[in-house]
């Protein structure tokens, strides 16, 4: 029981926290870094407590790390709407 409660609040902190982070308007490279560490630090306690990060969790600090000129490439497979928020806020063409 403890674990499925753990779970849902895990899943449930995830959501608000990515939905939080897709509200930021713009990032500078020195917030993009802080940000994508941020969320390396979430990922791992998620680790340590033996759950799953959310895919989107994941998708959101591999655009927040790639760099602009490779940004395009790392997006594939990606979701569009994501991949463009993300881009916005860092300022990348897209």
């Amino acid at each position: 029981m403890a674990d499925s409660w753990l779970g849902s609040v895990a899943r449930a902190t995830m959501q608000t926290y990515c939905d939080a982070v897709l509200q930021i308007p713009e990032l500078t490279p020195h917030s993009t870094k802080q940000l994508a560490t941020d969320i390396d630090y979430l990922i791992n306690v998620m680790d340590a407590l033996g759950l799953q990060p959310s895919r989107t969790l994941h998708n959101i600090v591999m655009l927040l790390k790639a760099k602009p000129e490779d940004y395009r490439q790392v997006s594939k497979g990606l979701p569009r709407r994501l991949a463009t928020t993300v881009a916005a806020m860092r300022g990348v063409d897209y």
